[in-house]
């Protein structure tokens, strides 16, 4: 086969591919005449191309190219256990218009190619469903590019790297130069934050950055050590935390007669019921300290926090403080 040839059959290939993933219905004789081969040059191809698959997902005995008699043309059926479905991308897309996670150029990206993995028919369909929503998309006030950084970062986690990092502190602003021991990348509220022990600390629990106010960071080639024991697990701190605000480890048990005691269940994953008459519940739950203060706050007369006491009489202090704020 002469270098012609073969770059066009390649190019034939990728080209029959790239189109039958996207859902396309393939016609042998327009696709011949396209490509300027005969109907059994393309029909090799497309026999090149079941083989491949056959190859490439041996457990997906479903997945290949065939021919629908009907629609006269060629198609490529994949087992929906392993693809993603047109109703799962369009949930996913509209999770992801919902998270604001990222600037609007990254967000664009992402949709575009979420919705390419569904055929053209249903395609147009996610499109109108979801273009209002992607019109007025509002991004966040940092507007920064995230990608690179979560994924940078995501290596220097799991190599258990020592990471340098100048970050922009809420509040004064001030730049703060730390040496940190990444332990997990965890999205909530609609940022990402790297979890860190600050390195050679003593500090018990892991300090939380936002990750829009790293400002730079230097992964550096020095690895570092977590006992297996002590190392963190990312599922087992969302349970326990709120708007990613640290603090101490507590168990706090308070009394609801809000109208959902299923979306507190919801918020706070390690809550327990106590006690339900039908009207009110007490609900005991491990969290951490300053975060969960904001969320009960948030919950106005329909909660009372009985325990601990320490913390009850903190919670009683902010009220009396947001009293005094509207007061004359």
């Amino acid at each position: 086969m002469n270098q012609k040839n073969r770059f066009s059959k390649t190019n034939r290939m990728l080209s029959l591919f790239e189109r039958l993933n996207q859902g396309e219905l393939i016609d042998k004789a327009r696709e011949a005449s396209n490509f300027g081969v005969n109907e059994k040059t393309l029909q090799r191809d497309l026999d090149d191309l079941r083989s491949y698959l056959v190859e490439k997902y041996p457990e997906e005995a479903s997945t290949g190219i065939f021919y629908d008699h009907k629609r006269k043309g060629y198609f490529l059926y994949r087992d929906q256990q392993n693809w993603l479905t047109s109703q799962e991308i369009l949930a996913l897309a509209k999770v992801l218009l919902e998270s604001r996670a990222f600037s609007k150029g990254e967000m664009s990206q992402l949709l575009d190619k979420l919705v390419l993995q569904s055929t053209p028919t249903e395609r147009r369909h996610i499109q109108e469903v979801i273009q209002n929503e992607r019109y007025h998309y509002v991004e966040l006030q940092h507007r920064r590019p995230l990608f690179k950084t979560l994924w940078e970062l995501s290596r220097a986690v799991r190599e258990q790297y020592l990471v340098e990092i100048d970050y922009t502190r809420v509040g004064d602003g001030q730049l703060l130069h730390r040496v940190v021991e990444p332990q997990g990348l965890i999205f909530s509220e609609f940022y990402f934050y790297l979890v860190a022990y600050i390195h050679d600390s003593d500090y018990e629990f892991p300090a939380i950055y936002r990750l829009d106010r790293i400002k730079d960071y230097r992964i550096s080639n020095e690895h570092f050590y977590i006992a297996y024991e002590k190392r963190f697990e990312e599922g087992e701190l969302r349970k326990r935390i709120q708007f990613m605000q640290s603090g101490h480890l507590m168990t706090i048990r308070f009394r609801f007669w809000g109208e959902s005691l299923e979306a507190v269940l919801d918020r706070l994953p390690t809550a327990r019921v106590l006690e339900n008459d039908g009207r009110t519940a007490v609900i005991e739950a491990e969290v951490f300290g300053r975060g969960i203060k904001m969320w009960l706050l948030s919950q106005m007369q329909y909660l009372k926090v009985l325990k601990p006491d320490d913390f009850r009489m903190e919670i009683i202090s902010s009220i009396e403080e947001m009293a005094r704020v509207y007061e004359g």
